[in-house]
């Protein structure tokens, strides 16, 4: 009888089957260019009620992440470039550990998580922070 998967072997599992869809979405963004946006509806809390959501941006960032643009993706909505390095950290992280050095401690998950909710929730206080100021809340583009 097997054991049951720890939460670290289910995300990394996950993490190793998610890779070739994350490749094949950059190319389609990298052939279609801004195209892929039309696919999506506007933010329907911006639309109603004219802030921001958390996760207003975040389809701009996902197109500029692509195009390998880090400082655009950044800009639009930290929590995708964010996102992007801790998964990317993770799954490095986590084949050395299961292949080549298994005394390392496993990943610090729940910290990474942490984090990324905290981000997410500062990037909406501060682009409703700044429409409410004038500024452009994505402050370089």
């Amino acid at each position: 009888m097997r054991k049951p998967l720890s939460a670290e072997d289910l995300l990394y599992r996950l993490g190793l089957w998610l890779l070739p869809v994350f490749f094949l979405c950059g190319i389609l963004v990298a052939c279609m260019g801004d195209a892929v946006l039309g696919w999506f509806s506007p933010c329907p809390i911006h639309a109603i009620t004219g802030l921001y959501c958390p996760g207003c941006g975040a389809t701009r960032s996902v197109m500029e992440l692509a195009r390998l643009h880090v400082v655009k993706s950044f800009c639009y909505h930290p929590f995708v470039p964010y996102t992007a390095l801790v998964y990317t950290v993770f799954l490095v992280w986590e084949t050395l550990r299961r292949r080549l050095r298994p005394h390392l401690p496993r990943f610090p998950i729940f910290p990474c998580v942490v984090a990324g909710i905290v981000l997410l929730f500062l990037q909406c206080i501060w682009k409703n922070a700044a429409l409410f100021l004038g500024w452009n809340p994505f402050f370089l583009f």
